[in-house]
Formats: structure tokens, C-alpha cells, sequence
């Protein structure tokens, strides 16, 4: 018996079993065509306050866009694609039952985004008269966001999204530039990158021989 056969038998068999659901959860790429959509969203708000004037209709919609429709997106990602996976994909990978989110990762997950958000704030106050607090933010976010990716996708392509996300929130920190337009670019490109992550991978996962069912 080999050191890896060996280890992968005294491993948890539910560790075992969630990884390999969350593979399976993210085989079609539609997942990252979501979360892709949605951080083109953001940018595009973002740049809209950004264009328009503080107070114009514009600025005002893209304020309760950002509000209300980013929330509601998100929380309605996960109920579309199951859907869009019942009606278009079910022949090509069959019936999946996602296991219910653990809570204890879960908990994981939202306590390292808490210590990161603080870390930053902290940062951001001791760093006040060396390095603009705007700068920290955009640190934070984009190394925090990369943390998050790689915990949330455990695949090599979410580690490698997540380090592009935050070696890129660290630059857009040094070059000083505003908040708003700092937040524009993290999320437009890797809202960019996502969606063409997740097509390619939708595009790989429809060419593949459907398997006859036994």
C-alpha cells in the first residue's frame, strides 16, 4: 500500500465526500459564470457613481442597484443554477443533491473574513499618516476576496483566481489610486476573469461524451 492510499483511508470520509461535491458542484463552470456576472455588476455600479454626479438619477439608481439588486443576485445565484442545471444539464451530469452547507466551515470561512476586515481597519489606522487608509482597504479586499475563492472553490483554477485577486488589490493599493476607482477595476477584472473562466470550463464540460447510463 502506497503513503498516499494509506493516508486517503484515514482520512474523514465526510472531508472525502465534500470535496468531492464540491468538484462536482463546480465541473460546469456555471458557478464562476455567476459569481463573474456579479462582480461585473459591482464594477459597473461602481464606475457609475464614479461617472455621474453625486445626487443625479444615475448615481442615486446605481446606489439602490448596489443595495438591493447585488443581495438579491447572490442569494438567488445558487436557486438558478440548480434550475438552469435541471433543465439544460441533467442529461449530460445527471442528478446531483449538493450536501447542506456546514456550518462549522462555514463559521470557518466568515471568522477569517472578519479578521482580515479588522486587520485592515487596524492597519488602516496605525498606517493613517504613511499610507492612505483607501489603500489598506483595497489591500484587504482583494487579499481577503482571494482567501475566500481559494477556501470556496479548493480547485487549482479558484487558487489561481485567488492569488490574481489579491496580488491585484496589494497593486491597485500602491498606486494610489481612489477608492472608487480601485474597486472598479478589482471587480471588473476579476468579474472579467471569472466569466471566462467559467465559460471555457461550461464550454470543456458540453464537448465531453455523455456517459450511457447503466
Amino acid at each position: 500500500m502506497t503513503p498516499s492510499s494509506s493516508r486517503l483511508l484515514e482520512e474523514n470520509p465526510d472531508r472525502i465526500a465534500g470535496r468531492l461535491l464540491q468538484k462536482a458542484h463546480n465541473r460546469d463552470g456555471l458557478p464562476e459564470i455567476a459569481i463573474g456576472l456579479t462582480f461585473l455588476l459591482l464594477a459597473v455600479l461602481m464606475w457609475t457613481q464614479i461617472a455621474f454626479r453625486r445626487g443625479s438619477l444615475p448615481f442615486k439608481a446605481a446606489i439602490w442597484a448596489g443595495a438591493l439588486g447585488i443581495p438579491a443576485l447572490m442569494l438567488s445565484s445558487q436557486w438558478i443554477i440548480k434550475k438552469l442545471r435541471g433543465h439544460l444539464l441533467v442529461e449530460k451530469e445527471g442528478y446531483v443533491k449538493l450536501k447542506p452547507a456546514n456550518r462549522n466551515q462555514t463559521g470557518i470561512v466568515v471568522a477569517i473574513a472578519l479578521v482580515i476586515a479588522v486587520a485592515a481597519i487596524i492597519a488602516a489606522y496605525l498606517g493613517r499618516n504613511s499610507f492612505p487608509p483607501t489603500a489598506w482597504v483595497l489591500a484587504g479586499t482583494g487579499i481577503g476576496g482571494g482567501v475566500l475563492a481559494a477556501l470556496a472553490g479548493r480547485i487549482p483554477r479558484f487558487f489561481i483566481g485567488g492569488g490574481i485577486m489579491a496580488a491585484t488589490g496589494i497593486a491597485l493599493a500602491f498606486s494610489r489610486v481612489s477608492l472608487g476607482v480601485g474597486f472598479m477595476i478589482l471587480y471588473g477584472l476579476m468579474g472579467f476573469l471569472s466569466l471566462v473562466s467559467g465559460c471555457v470550463v461550461l464550454l470543456h464540460f458540453l464537448r465531453q461524451p455523455t456517459e450511457p447510463a447503466q
